[in-house]
């Protein structure tokens, strides 16, 4: 990993849509993986903290997932580029 800052875009829907108060969020940081990104994403949007990410292990809540590239997940280690379509959303089922 370069120890250069990279943009980042997360796409927010739902309630961390709201929380923000944007649909999209643009991060300059220097990360590898989703749990880096949840992480940087709790700093820079203290709001989510609490209802979407759980501060002390700056991961998502249970009830929210990421979608990268079209795929669902929960894994924090997965990696991450600055050209992913990443999303956060509510990981509901519905029917």
């Amino acid at each position: 990993m370069s120890s250069r800052a990279t943009a980042y875009t997360v796409e927010l829907y739902g309630l961390p849509a709201l929380l923000v108060g944007n649909r999209r969020v643009e991060l300059a940081v220097c990360v590898s993986t989703l749990g880096e990104l949840a992480r940087a994403l709790a700093r820079h949007c203290p709001q989510l903290c609490g209802p979407v990410l759980d501060p002390a292990q700056g991961w998502l809540q249970r009830g929210y997932a990421f979608v990268v590239d079209g795929r669902f997940t929960r894994d924090p280690t997965r990696t991450v580029h600055p050209h992913n379509e990443i999303l956060l959303v509510a990981a509901q089922a519905g029917g």
